[in-house]
């Protein structure tokens, strides 16, 4: 993608800048979506009902456009909040806090929570159908970045509509806060001149817009709308106050308290990585409401003095895995036994392990790793700790019956005595099943492992890092193996993506560790997933 056509600054979609009225909008659409039983993608005459809702209920001035543009730019809204999303159907999809929201549940907490928690990237601005693109760098919470600025005592507890616009805005990630405070500093102290020559310098640089001789003036009239629309909604936080038209102001007799909370709420909800996995994964996740989210057992770690070193050690060494409550306390040990003392590792079982809070989900830093592994051998070791954390006694590069070391990366054990085979295939690009590597499978790897440790083979399947095709050859692995070992084995293909996010599916919806491994196995039909949304709508047809 052409840089200079990529966001290089904060936007957000606008048809209603005030968060109170987040709970009519969900309620203007569940009644011209016919309780979200009509089909929204593609279909205009619902848009155009949707604005008509919008107006009946006051929330919308009373005129309708003619092809519905309107209602999709409310529901657009909607989706950057992380209410709904729309599925492969078309069909909308409440998240739970869009759920609570139409229940009339906690609506300030919950609305406040989706407000302090909006990120770049989130699962709307990475929609196909979002133009132009945000800049690959942004990983960001504007909200809340907002809120430090405007409660920094080296800026005099406030930020102006300008500054916000000419730099706040242009803020990527949430490390640059010292960088921006550092640049509106050295704007407050120019002259009239050098702040015109910053302004007109930053429009060059950030605007993905075509550029004219007016830069300066073109950037602020093109921004800071958005800058006034995200002033408003941080002000609806309570942890600043909007003066209108002019600054964002913070408040220092409250500043203890106010950091407080910006710690508490960045540990509770970490920096959401899940676009890596599933748009619908992120949009659900982001959408949980106040009372759903489990807190990271990592960021309940006491950060006493004495212990904060051996903390940040033991989340290092921990960021290997994928799931650490998919571990027993052994297997947690040995990971720590090359690096710390019993002593000390006895103290971070007891901090994490023992501790009465639940974890989060999937380990982010794992996900990150694993996505954009370059190594084939470790690819296939994280593949197999997926299948580990899915419940499968599993066992890497194990001999076959005949004692004779093949191919073949893991074996996934479940049910007592049970167990299927499975191929990671960390491909750069698309892996092709092919006829040959079919015929592989069939012929070699399915009659070596038959009766591997007195066991029944019941499945085997490939591991994508990546795309993948030949899918119509596992039905011909499986009439070929039936015929030369008598027995029905069917085969599967999965993206690495994939199967992450039918971890992170299993660990958000409790599904205990005992059964993973038999709901995967359901799935398990000589087809192929490259989605999330794929294999959980099969599960659904299975059940």
């Amino acid at each position: 993608m052409n840089k200079k056509s990529t966001r290089k600054v904060w936007f957000i979609t606008r048809p209603e800048r005030d968060p109170r009225f987040h709970q009519e909008a969900l309620l203007a659409l569940q009644k011209a979506t016919d309780d979200f039983r009509l089909k929204w993608a593609g279909n205009r005459e619902v848009h155009k009902r949707y604005e008509e809702e919008l107006a009946n209920m006051g929330i919308k001035r009373n005129n309708v456009s003619h092809d519905g543009s309107g209602g999709r730019t409310w529901m657009a809204m909607l989706k950057t909040f992380s209410y709904c999303y729309v599925d492969d159907d078309g069909y909308i999809r409440l998240t739970k806090v869009g759920e609570k929201l139409i229940q009339g549940e906690k609506v300030y907490e919950n609305t406040r929570k989706q407000v302090l928690t909006l990120q770049y990237p989130n699962a709307y601005f990475l929609e196909p159908g979002f133009r132009p693109k945000f800049d690959e760098g942004f990983r960001i919470r504007p909200v809340l970045f907002l809120i430090k600025l405007a409660n920094d005592e080296r800026l005099d507890f406030y930020v102006t509509k300008e500054e916000i616009t000419y730099f706040a805005m242009t803020a990527q990630k949430d490390s640059q806060l010292d960088e921006i405070v550092h640049k509106i500093l050295a704007f407050r102290k120019a002259g009239p001149r050098e702040r015109e020559e910053m302004k007109q310098d930053i429009a060059a640089k950030f605007d993905h817009r075509e550029r004219s001789d007016k830069g300066a003036r073109d950037f602020y009239e093109a921004h800071s709308d958005v800058a006034h629309t995200f002033m408003l909604i941080s002000d609806y936080t309570g942890l600043v106050e909007y003066i209108r038209g002019k600054a964002l102001k913070g408040d220092s007799s409250r500043i203890n308290e106010i950091k407080q909370e910006i710690a508490e709420i960045e540990k509770r909800y970490p920096f959401n990585t899940r676009y890596m996995i599933s748009l619908e994964r992120m949009a659900e996740n982001s959408g949980l409401d106040v009372d759903s989210y489990k807190a990271s057992r990592y960021g309940n770690i006491k950060p006493a003095a004495n212990s904060s070193k051996l903390r940040a050690k033991a989340e290092r060494i921990l960021a290997q895995f994928p799931s650490i409550e998919s571990m027993s306390k052994e297997e947690i040990a040995g990971s720590l036994q090359k690096y710390l003392s019993p002593r000390d590792i006895e103290k971070v079982i007891h901090e994490i392990v023992e501790s009465k809070d639940d974890f989060e989900g999937i380990n982010s830093d794992f996900v990150e790793a694993y996505l954009n592994e370059k190594d084939n051998l470790v690819f296939e070791d994280k593949t197999g700790q997926i299948f580990s954390a899915l419940g499968f006694d599993v066992a890497m590069r194990p001999k076959a019956k005949n004692g004779e070391r093949t191919e073949i990366e893991i074996i996934a054990g479940y049910g007592g005595s049970k167990f299927g085979i499975i191929d990671a295939k960390n491909y750069a690009g698309k892996f092709p099943l092919s006829s040959s590597l079919a015929s592989h499978m069939a012929s070699e790897y399915i009659p070596n492992y038959t009766g591997y440790e007195g066991k029944e083979l019941t499945f085997f399947g490939y591991v994508t890092a990546n795309d993948f095709s030949g899918e119509r050859n596992l039905e011909k692995i499986s009439d070929k193996a039936k015929r030369i070992t008598g027995n029905p084995i069917s085969g599967f293909l999965v993206t690495a993506r994939t199967l992450l996010g039918f971890l992170d599916y299993c660990i958000e919806n409790d599904v205990p560790l005992e059964d993973r491994a038999e709901l995967f196995v359901k799935a398990v039909k000589n087809k192929g997933y490259k989605s999330l949304e794929a294999l959980l709508r099969e599960l659904k047809e299975t059940s």
